[in-house]
């Protein structure tokens, strides 16, 4: 009994050393996070996956997603060259959204921005604007699980190599990208809402598979309602994907600021 004791005393003090090193050492995340260097900008939907479909027009999802998220990434690449960007999609195809967060998670991401339009239930009332989606606080010990299975980036070698070592790092690294996250969908909504014509709806937490299995910083922008005659009409427009795109890019200027001062 008395070495059973002893052996959990030291799980206990080797869990207490470890969170206390992390937390003098201020480090939110597990990894070297200190340089936004890899970005993934993910077009929703495509391919066989149309998307949801204008009501007014027709136009399909996929196809003004992609647009969007090409212009935000040239915005990123012409002022910030040093930075790598992945795009899950650059053509009309259609990636499974597990394929979409292996990649980001093999290519070490430091930010996942999802980009997708939205369209009311059928039930619903009329709805317009966009949304901005975080990982549901409730789902976090999926994400946990999934980031220790799942995730090679995290250093967990470094600091201990058994399985409470492992959860707690993924559970630091978990919680550090949730302080980023509301970061950033804070300041997509205050852009958002300067530089487009959209009205906000707010920051929703949901259980989508894009936050949850991206094991780094991530949100999902609904960008308007295709059920909305308003806003299909701006987003299938070269002014509106501009707008947005100029939005995206401002918040992720300011969000890269914030992210490097850590």
């Amino acid at each position: 009994m008395s070495n059973f004791k002893a052996q959990i005393s030291n799980k206990l003090l080797h869990a207490i050393i470890i969170v206390l090193a992390f937390g003098f050492c201020h480090l939110t995340f597990l990894y070297a996070q200190n340089r936004l260097d890899v970005v993934i900008l993910d077009a929703g939907h495509g391919g066989k996956d149309p998307g949801t479909i204008g009501d007014f027009t027709g136009v399909q999802e996929k196809n003004i997603v992609l647009p969007i998220t090409m212009k935000l990434g040239k915005l990123i690449e012409d002022r910030f060259p040093e930075i790598k960007i992945i795009y899950p999609r650059t053509t009309d195809e259609f990636i499974d959204l597990k394929v979409r967060t292996k990649i980001a998670n093999e290519n070490k991401g430091k930010l996942f921005v999802s980009i997708h339009a939205n369209h009311k239930k059928k039930e619903e009332s009329d709805k317009k604007g966009f949304e901005v989606y975080l990982l549901n606080r409730e789902r976090m010990p999926e994400a946990v699980s999934y980031t220790i299975n799942e995730n090679s980036q995290l250093i967990f070698q470094q600091f201990g190599n058994d399985t409470l070592d492992h959860f707690i790092f993924a559970s630091l690294a978990q919680n550090g990208y949730t302080r980023f996250n509301e970061y950033f969908a804070s300041l997509i909504e205050v852009n958002m809402l300067s530089l487009t014509d959209l009205e906000s709806r707010g920051v929703y937490q949901a259980g989508n598979w894009v936050t949850l299995g991206a094991s780094m910083p991530s949100v999902l922008v609904e960008t308007g309602y295709l059920s909305d005659a308003n806003d299909e009409k701006y987003l299938s427009s070269e002014k509106g994907q501009n707008d947005i795109s100029i939005a995206l890019f401002n918040a992720f200027q300011q969000y890269k600021l914030l992210y490097e001062m850590q």
